[in-house]
């Protein structure tokens, strides 16, 4: 995602023709090689297809979706304590159950029960606001910019000690979260506490006790005994990784953490700009974007994203983004988690169009065309 990506320059036109001069070259051959048997011939036929296959690609119709701010998946919503919006931005039907995640806006000092999960560890980012973390008996302090990672079976509970806040967070695998929330959500104020605590209890979700108090005095560990938090500015192994030698993209949670289920990502861009049009073979790729302006590309459409805004970007689907202002912010992910990390290590030291390409090629992408020109 360097500046030299960005500048890579490519006559698809040129391409296109050149691919057809060699399909017609081809056939030409095929026609004339009299001497060949039935499956020699059949066998270059399918050499051919897998040519005009691999140009039809760029013109796949896009299953790309964009979720603007104060959006839900499926358009219903699911709010906590029925006035604090919990958004549903990608769910269990995207990702074959691997991964959910919702945008959570806090306009009151409260928080879920101290609970654990049985089966799904969760991540939080928080994007807004001071936020009070239990994990077993440890508690955290956590301010904007901050990540905490959260184990399956361990008790916890946080709660907003801000007058405003804002998290987005991750449940990996999904489980039966989304149902857990809709249910919850349907149920309304009436629900009796027997009837909450059987939803949680389908749902994969044990209770533990009451939930935090804002107004109680906290004591704060030292550290985690279990999980983990990456400070703002922080990267997961302590790394610092510069794409075009000047903006962050350090990695928040690694492959390692989740069976390379998910990799999570943030990009602090300090100039306009972005990567040639590429696709991944293995990996979907969501971005939410924190700070800025982007525009991003997915097959032949372009959409402009602002603050809050989100766009899921399908796996062999020719995608890209260019920062439009002079500073940008994106939270980003990948699932399952491929090779994303080795390649963003290795992408400073690509120096040429041709050591560029070698490198997405190496790491399970491929490029299909230039960068979006601003």
């Amino acid at each position: 995602m360097g500046r030299e990506f960005c500048n890579w320059n490519f006559d698809f036109n040129f391409l296109k023709l050149l691919i057809e001069l060699n399909v017609l070259e081809i056939t030409f051959k095929m026609l004339i090689m009299k001497r060949r048997n039935f499956i020699s011939l059949s066998m270059a036929s399918l050499s051919l297809m897998a040519v005009s296959q691999s140009w039809t690609i760029l013109k796949s119709p896009t299953k790309a979706y964009v979720l603007r701010s104060g959006e839900s998946r499926f358009g219903f919503p699911t709010p906590f304590l029925g006035v604090n919006p919990n958004d549903l931005k990608v769910s269990a039907k995207d990702t074959s159950g691997k991964l959910s995640t919702f945008d959570y806006v806090g306009h009151q000092k409260a928080g879920p029960s101290l609970h654990s999960h049985l089966y799904q560890d969760e991540v939080f980012y928080v994007l807004g606001g001071k936020y009070i973390f239990q994990l077993g008996n440890e508690k955290q302090l956590l301010n904007a910019g901050d990540l905490i990672f959260l184990p399956r079976t361990i008790p916890h509970s946080w709660v907003q000690i801000s007058e405003k806040g804002h998290m987005y967070y991750f449940l990996q695998p999904s489980g039966k979260m989304e149902e857990f929330f809709k249910r919850m959500t349907e149920m309304g104020a009436n629900a009796t506490e027997a009837e909450r605590a059987q939803v949680g209890i389908d749902s994969g979700i044990k209770n533990h006790g009451p939930s935090l108090s804002a107004t109680d005095e906290h004591l704060i560990s030292d550290s985690l005994s279990n999980g983990f938090i990456v400070r703002a500015g922080e990267s997961r192994s302590g790394e610092n990784t510069l794409l075009n030698k000047i903006n962050r993209n350090d990695i928040k949670v690694s492959a390692k953490d989740t069976g390379s289920e998910l990799s999570i990502f943030e990009y602090n861009g300090k100039e306009k700009g972005g990567p040639p049009l590429h696709l991944h073979y293995q990996q979907d790729e969501v971005f939410y974007v924190s700070e800025g302006e982007y525009i991003f590309q997915c097959a032949e459409e372009k959409y402009k994203l602002g603050k809050g805004d989100m766009i899921f970007l399908p796996r062999e689907i020719p995608h890209t983004f260019a920062q439009i202002t002079d500073n940008g912010q994106l939270l980003y992910f990948f699932q399952p988690s491929g090779k994303m990390e080795e390649f963003f290590r290795a992408s400073s030291n690509a120096s040429s169009q041709n050591d560029a390409e070698k490198l997405f090629e190496k790491h399970e992408m491929k490029i299909v065309g230039p960068p979006i020109q601003l």
